[in-house]
C-alpha cells in the first residue's frame, strides 16, 4: 500500500508539472517487414458519468493515467484495444482479448494500481499504468434517478444496486432523464429508509423494504435520495419532458 501511495504521488506530481510520459515510435524492422511497437489504440472505462481521468483523453503514447471516481462507485472495469489485432494484452498479469471488458476492480477507500501490458511475439511491449482512487464523500443530501437492478441483504444490512442516469432540471423544477450507458452503483439503505412503489401520480408507501421488494417494478424509474452514501428514501420517478 505504501508503495502504491508513493507511485500515485509521483504520478500526480509529474502530470501536474506537464510530464506527458510520451513514447517515441520505436518499432522494429526484421527482414523486409516493419513491426510497429505494440500499443493500445483505445482505453475506456465503465464510469463515463462519474469517472474523471487525467490526462482527460487517452493517447497511445502516454502510459500513465489517474482515474478518480465518485465515492459511491463500487467497481471499475476497462476495455483496452490494441493497435495490432495479433498483440497480447495482459491486465495485472491476466490475459484478455483486445476490445473485451476486463474483470471488475473492487473500489475501496485506498488507491490502487492497474497495469496493462501490450506485447507481440518478437519481444516488444508497452506497459500502461492507471491509478484508481475515489473522490472524498460529500456530506450532503443528493438525489439521483435510475433503474433498480437488485435488492439484497448482507450481514444484516440492505443494499440496492441501481443503474443511474443523468437528470437535468428546467424551469419550475421540471426534469428530464437520460441514460446513455449502463452503470451499476451499490448503495446501503439506512434502517429508517422509506420506500414508495407505484407511480409518481399514485405512489404507495411500502410497510418495509420486504414489502417494497415484492412490489417494485424493475422496468420503472425511481428517484433515490441519499445522505453520505446511504439511501434514505426511494420514490417513483418519471421525466417531465
Amino acid at each position: 500500500m505504501f508503495r502504491n501511495c508513493l507511485a500515485l504521488l509521483l504520478a500526480l506530481t509529474l502530470i501536474a508539472f506537464g510530464c506527458s510520459f510520451a513514447l517515441a515510435d520505436d518499432g522494429a524492422v526484421f527482414g523486409d517487414y516493419y513491426y510497429p511497437t505494440p500499443r493500445l489504440s483505445a482505453l475506456t472505462h465503465n464510469c463515463p458519468n462519474t469517472g474523471k481521468m487525467l490526462p482527460e483523453t487517452f493517447n497511445p503514447n502516454v502510459t500513465s493515467y489517474i482515474l478518480t471516481v465518485a465515492s459511491w462507485v463500487s467497481r471499475v472495469s476497462f476495455t483496452p484495444t490494441a493497435n495490432d489485432p495479433n498483440a497480447t494484452i495482459r491486465v495485472n498479469g491476466v490475459a484478455i482479448r483486445s476490445g473485451a471488458e476486463t474483470s471488475y476492480f473492487k473500489m475501496t477507500d485506498h488507491p490502487q494500481q492497474v497495469t496493462i501490458e501490450v506485447s507481440n511475439g518478437i519481444g516488444q511491449s508497452t506497459v500502461y499504468t492507471v491509478f484508481l482512487q475515489r473522490r472524498p464523500s460529500e456530506k450532503r443530501t443528493r438525489v439521483s434517478a435510475g433503474y433498480i437492478t437488485e435488492i439484497y441483504q448482507r450481514s444484516g444490512k440492505w443494499y440496492i444496486n441501481a443503474d443511474l442516469g443523468t437528470v437535468t432540471y428546467g424551469s419550475g423544477n421540471m426534469s428530464t432523464f437520460v441514460n446513455k450507458t449502463k452503470d451499476s452503483y451499490k448503495y446501503a439503505c439506512t434502517d429508517s429508509c422509506i420506500f414508495y412503489f407505484g407511480s409518481m401520480s399514485n405512489p404507495n408507501r411500502a410497510y418495509n423494504i420486504n414489502d417494497f421488494k415484492a412490489n417494485y417494478n424493475a422496468s420503472a424509474l425511481y428517484r433515490f435520495i441519499y445522505i453520505e452514501d446511504e439511501i434514505v428514501a426511494v420514490l417513483p420517478y418519471s421525466a417531465d419532458y
